[in-house]
């Protein structure tokens, strides 16, 4: 009976351990099946790429990283406090950010100012959304603004669905983060018939 109680043993610790390894394989294969729609995209900020990953901090000193917010909606919007453009826009991005759920994030990414800067365009606006520094230029060499201020849709899945340069009314964020929710590009002059 001693003979056998070893390897009756052994094999049970090697089926136990089997049984684990085919569900974790079952379970990775399960993730990057869902990830598979998105690994071949290069990445880039153009419509149909995959958005650069980065990590800044916001005015309130916490850390974002847009990775991070995988499985939401995400809108990053480069803005500066001089910017007129900017100032106009702005109360259209507080509007929408109100009327949004959790399941879509703003992010207001500014151009190179200081804290100060920053802090007074927020005061001026009643701004709740993050809004990350950048006062050292780095982020704006990955997100590179057309112009004052330009707006990234990126989707759930972090494909850039939609790239704006110019202000944004309330009408064209809601209309864009529809169609990004959706996985599609927005087409802001409508349909073609």
């Amino acid at each position: 009976m001693k003979k056998i109680w070893k390897p009756l043993l052994l094999i049970v610790i090697i089926g136990i351990i089997a049984a684990e390894l085919f569900f974790d394989y079952r379970s990775l294969l399960d993730t990057s099946t869902q990830l598979a729609s998105t690994i071949d995209l290069p990445v880039g900020t153009n419509s149909g790429e995959l958005a650069p990953d980065f990590s800044g901090t916001t005015l309130d000193g916490e850390v974002v990283q847009l990775s991070d917010l995988r499985g939401k909606t995400v809108l990053v919007n480069i803005f500066a406090s001089w910017c007129g453009p900017c100032r106009a826009e702005a109360p259209h991005l507080v509007e929408v950010d109100n009327l949004l759920g959790e399941d879509v994030v703003l992010l207001g990414l500014n151009l190179q100012e200081n804290i100060s800067a920053v802090e007074s365009f927020k005061q001026d606006f009643g701004i709740d959304f993050p809004l990350v520094l950048n006062e050292d230029g780095k982020l704006t060499e990955i997100y590179k603004p057309i112009g004052l201020p330009t707006s990234w849709f990126i989707d759930p899945d972090g494909v850039v669905r939609y790239v704006h340069a110019g202000p944004l009314t309330s009408e064209i964020i809601l209309a864009a983060i529809e169609d990004t929710q959706a996985g599609r590009e927005y087409n802001p002059f409508g349909t073609v018939q």
